[in-house]
């Protein structure tokens, strides 16, 4: 199998190499969507009790939106496509028809934007956490609910910024000879350019940075809660409350940079190839193909490796929807 380039203006059928195991994609993954589903929306509810009413709980009912909405269309949708699925085992490809290639082609689409909106509420809220143990008096003054949930509109409307030009890039029609053939192709060079080289190249940077950040803000916290407990000598029930703080603090911090460091490198990965190849409307489908084909052509993969790829297609595809 070597990787066949195509002009990105010539209409191409829409199959895409099959990311999981069917039980993984049609069973649990629905389930764990929709469990997720439901405990974001619980805590939702829950801080919108009086008591939890703080700054800190707009950011995370921002973030408890945006995760929901980042389960939903990743195994959310997938029972209402799997009729339309036409899979070859033996090729581990994928086949849909028209017009639902449509929903799973913008259904990935909005999987990365929310994934983003999450990076970078998750980001704020680290960096709302800094600023009230090191300026606590003037957090407590200025920072206020509503400055909070203009926080979450603005990271909302730049990751919806970021992707406006992906929605419209993909042109999609119905096969000559077979009206259920799906086809795509792109729309404009500069529409695909924006996708391929600009997109890949703004999102590394937005993730870096919040790895980053993250980083920073979570050292500085745990260091302000050791400190803290060392000054203060309270009782043994504040230490442990503060140790569990710590730990839930370092958790959540090494759980982030384990999780987006591996798509720092996909689109780093991209940026190489784009610059490497010309766009082909192959990879207008599925941006973990388009990862699989950018390391197969950067890294000049033979072919009996292609089991590897087909691995790292799958591990990607984990960190897409953690």
């Amino acid at each position: 199998m070597r990787y066949k380039r195509e002009s990105p203006y010539t209409f191409t059928g829409y199959i895409f190499l099959t990311p999981v195991p069917e039980y993984l994609n049609d069973i649990v993954g629905p389930i764990i969507s929709y469990t997720a589903i439901l405990f974001n929306i619980v805590v939702i509810i829950i801080l919108f009790k009086k008591t939890l009413r703080t700054p800190s709980s707009v950011l995370m009912q921002g973030l408890a939106l945006s995760d929901a909405l980042t389960a939903l269309f990743s195994y959310g949708l997938e029972p209402f496509l799997l009729n339309s699925y036409i899979r070859d085992v033996q090729m581990g490809t994928t086949v849909i028809y028209f017009p639902l290639c449509k929903l799973h082609h913008y259904k990935l689409m909005m999987v990365d934007l929310f994934h983003l909106s999450s990076v970078l509420l998750t980001t704020a809220l680290g960096i709302q956490k800094f600023v009230a143990i090191k300026w606590p008096i003037w957090s407590y003054i200025n920072v206020k609910r509503r400055e909070m949930l203009a926080v979450v509109v603005v990271m909302f409307a730049i990751s919806v910024g970021l992707h406006i030009p992906k929605f419209l890039v993909a042109d999609f029609r119905r096969g000559e000879f077979d009206a259920n053939e799906c086809k795509i192709a792109a729309k404009s060079e500069s529409l695909l350019n924006y996708s391929f080289i600009y997109y890949s190249s703004m999102t590394a940077i937005f993730l870096l940075l919040a790895s980053v950040i993250m980083l920073f803000t979570s050292t500085f916290i745990i260091s302000s809660l050791i400190r803290e407990r060392n000054i203060q000598s309270t009782s043994s029930e504040n230490l442990q409350n503060i140790r569990r703080s710590s730990r839930l603090i370092a958790v959540v911090t090494v759980t982030f940079l384990v999780i987006e460091f591996p798509r720092i490198c996909m689109f780093g990965i991209m940026q190489l190839f784009s610059e490497k190849d010309s766009h082909s409307s192959q990879l207008l489908v599925d941006p973990s193909t388009q990862f699989m084909i950018s390391v197969y052509v950067v890294f000049k993969i033979e072919d009996y490796d292609i089991d590897v790829l087909f691995k790292l297609k799958l591990f990607i595809e984990m960190t897409r929807y953690h």
